[in-house]
């Protein structure tokens, strides 16, 4: 069982790094050290994204792992030392009970154990063993998520992590069992 979900995390590494970017994901490139020549690039509905000076890159087609090289080749016809530091990023939206819900733009290879890790983890009153993942419209519900082979699965564009609730009763047991006592003693006293 262990090799079968470890066959599938690598499988579905394999196939994020394989997957091109979509709309709404970037590329960040940042020139050498230089802090100021940087930039995140968003991925427009075409696959492009626009480098400076260089125009229209055209990337529908480029697997994720291979943005690096097309964009320090594209670099290289305008720039003569095209020294670039490149990362493609998957636009993914972490919400429910986590602490910092929002849309977040992570490399390729971000687990979604990660993913909600940047998202600063459970609320006090969220259900960290209970993901809901939403995937080109499926949703798949995840039970045990950061303990089993499925958590360490690599994020992919546009998806929708959803942290659950603990159910109202675990989050008030103490007050049930409370209140439950005063009603069973006020009944108690009552038939006296």
């Amino acid at each position: 069982m262990l090799l079968v979900c470890a066959a599938f995390v690598a499988t579905a590494g394999a196939q994020s790094a394989a997957a091109p970017l979509t709309l709404g994901d970037r590329v960040f490139v940042r020139f050498g050290s230089d802090s100021v020549r940087s930039d995140s690039l968003m991925v427009d509905a075409e696959g492009r994204i626009f480098l400076p000076r260089a125009g229209a890159l055209d990337l529908h087609a480029v697997p994720a792992r291979d943005v690096p090289s097309a964009v320090r080749t594209a670099l290289a016809t305008i720039y003569r030392n095209a020294d670039a530091t490149v990362v493609p990023l998957r636009r993914v939206t972490v919400t429910g009970e986590v602490r910092k819900p929002g849309v977040f733009f992570l490399p390729t290879e971000t687990s979604l154990r990660d993913a909600v890790a940047v998202a600063q983890g459970a609320t006090e009153i969220g259900n960290p063993d209970r993901l809901t993942l939403v995937r080109n419209g499926a949703e798949t519900t995840l039970v045990d998520w950061i303990t089993r082979p499925e958590g360490a699965q690599p994020v992919a564009s546009g998806d929708l992590l959803v942290l659950a609730r603990e159910s109202w009763i675990k989050r008030n047991v103490l007050n049930t069992i409370s209140t439950f006592g005063i009603i069973l003693s006020t009944f108690i006293l009552a038939r006296r």
